[in-house]
Order: C-alpha cells, then structure tokens, then sequence
C-alpha cells in the first residue's frame, strides 16, 4: 500500500534510494510519536555494532 499523499501514515520513501524521489510513501499506520510504521521503524534503527557503510556519491550522467 503506497500512497502519494499520506495525511497521517508512514512517511518511509517507497522509491530506490539512488532513483528520483517520487513522493510515494508507506502510509501505513505511523507507531504512536513516530514518522514511521512498526516495520519501517525497525527497518530505520542501526545497529551500534554494524559497521558503517562508507557513501560513494555516483556521478550522474549529463
């Protein structure tokens, strides 16, 4: 369920994180003071004893 405008409900980004943002989001059930839902909340926790992936920006091409 992904919904273009979500007056209330989950706002994780359901487009691929190097693609164009196009502003549909979960828009399920957010958890109480939350911006996620359950799922996404879990999803959005790092673990302190991951390392960290290192960001290589990809050059876009013209």
């Amino acid at each position: 369920m992904s919904e273009k405008h979500v007056g209330g409900g989950c706002l994780w980004p359901m487009w691929p994180h190097s693609a164009t943002p196009n502003h549909e989001y979960c828009g399920k059930k957010r958890q109480d003071g939350q911006s996620y839902c359950t799922q996404h909340y879990a999803r959005s926790i790092r673990n302190p004893e991951d390392l960290p992936e290192t960001f290589v920006p990809r050059k876009i091409a013209a």
